[in-house]
């Protein structure tokens, strides 16, 4: 159900450019409080001020997660990994349109899409906030890079190894930058 979820996501902010003002395709890191780092892609799709975002953080457990101590969570060197996809809907000021860089800011809701290899997680609710250029060229393609930081708690349930709790609760808040191509319509 969450692959479907994602890829209707994807499919709308891909499908939908006819009614949009701006569309971007990126790349994408992010640094989560508990679970440590991690890369992924995605796209945005904005109409005016409302903004459309989906991206995908294929393991945001590139570190250890700071919560538990050095080697708890390899088991038979099967490492801990949370994947994450980011659905965000919200808004997006410009302070200067068509110029050579369009500086914005914005933010808003999100909806989580989690899933671990060890354990089970809850999707979760959370929000998010950016900052970020715009650098169009007269064609109205560009450049897009943007700080992001978003706002997230998870709960990592059932593991399979006897020495940790049954319970374990995740900050996934953190900064992140993304990078990418925009198109002006």
């Amino acid at each position: 159900m969450k692959k479907l979820l994602l890829v209707t996501a994807m499919l709308a902010l891909l499908g939908a450019p006819a009614f949009a003002t701006d569309f971007g395709l990126y790349g994408a890191y992010t640094d989560t409080k508990d679970a440590g780092q991690g890369y992924g892609g995605g796209a945005k799709l904005g109409f005016g001020i409302f903004e459309l975002r989906a991206t995908y953080f294929n393991d945001i457990t590139a570190n250890e997660p700071t919560i538990f101590t050095p080697g708890q969570l390899d088991n038979g060197g099967r490492k801990f990994k949370i994947h994450s996809a980011p659905l965000e809907a919200g808004l997006k000021f410009n302070f200067v349109r068509d110029q050579a860089v369009n500086p914005y800011v914005g933010g808003g809701a999100a909806y989580y899409l989690l899933s671990t290899n060890r354990g089970k997680i809850k999707d979760e609710a959370g929000w998010y906030a950016v900052a970020g250029l715009d650098i169009p060229t007269r064609s109205g393609f560009g450049i897009n890079v943007e700080g992001i930081y978003r706002g997230v708690k998870a709960t990592v349930t059932d593991f399979e190894t006897a020495d940790l709790n049954s319970k374990v609760n995740l900050k996934l808040d953190g900064f992140g930058v993304n990078a990418g191509v925009v198109w002006k319509f």
